[in-house]
């Protein structure tokens, strides 16, 4: 096959998660690419979220002087080794503006001189006789040919409900932002997670009526402790609610949307109301309903499982396809194994789990053995050690429960071997797991009764 440029890692996708890992696997010294569509990195977020404030928290001040304290206050940043290349660098606003952080990514890049390629936008991928390595082609005919692929692409489809006349509903891809488009009307909002919020509130000025729907009561993160359900930066829209200030948030199924006089009728079952259904007359409908992954590049006989509700690729505890030996997923998409409980769908958790992955492909691609540090088999010389990770780790902090150290006790060399940064699922079901003699090191949120303010 000629025109064909062979490499050990192909890694689609140039945002923070491919960059991530595309910095991991230059400093191990590894044959690999970068593909991207744009001509620079992390042009998504020269778009999104559209109203440009981040929810990731930028600390710039935190005390600490040891990077790896301090990156459990600075969500933003990439890791790396160079402890003065940070996003703290680029913003003192504690939620920064999306237009920083795209810069900074093009200066991570840049600083690191990682390899990709870019305006390359992927029309196929297949793999050689089905099974063999994978041939990526672009839309300009060239071939890239690798023994592993890592997808980065990111959540970069909105997820449309499946509603009868869903097609009237403007989506948050690209309804308008100016809110004199709005003014004086009765809008309603589908969904209630951040995005809903942050267009309530930016709107909230100028509309008649403002309604949220969608058929399960809001989840608050403080509550929860999951970062993407609601935050309180986004949830000054609930005061105009509960104070009487003619708007409202539904927990209602929509049926349908119809197009009748110049006006939108809405049909919705109430979730809470037995059954009881209404007609609701609204100018506008916008479509806040979050993203989904897009498989579409992938030809049909090496097209990897989705999730159940379709958002996600289904995957392994090594990020892993489930059906597609050898394929890889990397950042948000990485939630599915930890999906509404910990912080793998935002960069400040699946940065940690990116080093882990690293770690994997070099276990099983080019034998080496996971990193560790020696210790004397003595119970204060371990107690110490985990010690010390617990109070300094921002990557046990950020994913409680998920990710995890692994202390082995080899009593046949008579000392001890610390890994770090582990899925708790991958220890178990991987070589870890096998040992006779290990523990699992997490961090862990304790139980309570739901009233965070207020614990008895």
């Amino acid at each position: 096959m000629q025109n064909v440029q062979e490499h050990d890692y192909l890694i689609i996708g140039a945002g923070p998660a491919g960059l991530q890992l595309a910095y991991f696997l230059d400093r191990a010294g590894r044959d690999y690419l970068v593909l991207d569509g744009s001509d620079r990195p992390g042009t998504f977020f020269e778009r999104f979220p559209r109203h440009r404030k981040f929810l990731s928290i930028n600390k710039v001040y935190t005390g600490y002087e040891d990077r790896e304290s301090q990156l459990r206050y600075d969500w933003n940043s990439l890791l790396c080794d160079d402890d003065e290349f940070n996003f703290t660098r680029y913003s003192k606003d504690y939620f920064p503006d999306a237009g920083d952080y795209a810069r900074y990514l093009r200066d991570f890049a840049s600083r690191f001189d990682l390899k990709i390629r870019f305006r390359t936008r992927i029309a196929t991928i297949a793999r050689e006789d089905g099974a063999g390595k994978f041939l990526v082609t672009d839309e300009a005919g060239r071939i890239y040919r690798s023994r592993v692929l890592i997808v980065a692409t990111g959540l970069s489809k909105p997820y449309v409900p499946d509603i009868a006349g869903i097609e009237h509903a403007e989506n948050y891809f690209d309804f308008s932002l100016d809110p004199e488009d709005y003014a004086n009307q009765r809008v309603l909002i589908l969904g209630k997670g951040n995005s809903a919020f942050e267009t309530a509130n930016h709107l909230t000025h100028v509309t008649r009526v403002t309604h949220l729907c969608s058929p399960h009561p809001i989840k608050l993160a403080w509550n929860t402790h999951f970062f993407g359900h609601l935050r309180a930066v986004n949830n000054a829209f609930l005061d105009t609610y509960i104070l009487k200030g003619q708007n409202s948030v539904l927990d209602a199924r929509v049926e349908k949307i119809e197009r009748v006089d110049g006006e939108y009728h809405v049909t919705v079952e109430f979730t809470h109301a037995h059954g009881q259904r209404a007609v609701m007359a609204y100018d506008r409908v916008l479509c806040c309903t979050g993203f989904r992954w897009d498989p579409s590049f992938f030809r049909e006989d090496c097209r990897p499982e989705l999730s159940a509700c379709g958002r996600l690729p289904a995957m392994t505890s090594a990020w892993e396809s489930t059906n597609i030996r050898d394929l890889y997923f990397a950042g948000t998409v990485m939630q599915y194994r930890d999906l509404h409980k910990t912080m793998s769908n935002v960069l400040h958790g699946f940065r940690f789990n990116l080093l882990s992955l690293s770690r994997i492909l070099a276990c099983r691609y080019e034998a080496a053995p996971w990193p560790s540090r020696r210790l004397p088999l003595r119970p204060e010389a371990m107690a110490d050690a985990i010690i010390r990770r617990v109070s300094s780790s921002a990557g046990l902090m950020h994913q409680p429960g998920f990710l995890c150290d692994v202390l082995v006790v080899d009593e046949r060399q008579e000392a001890a071997h610390y890994h770090e940064s582990l899925a708790v699922d991958y220890v178990r079901e991987s070589e870890f797991g096998r040992l006779p003699h290990y523990y699992v090191v997490t961090m862990e949120y304790g139980h309570f009764n739901g009233a965070t303010f207020n614990y008895e």
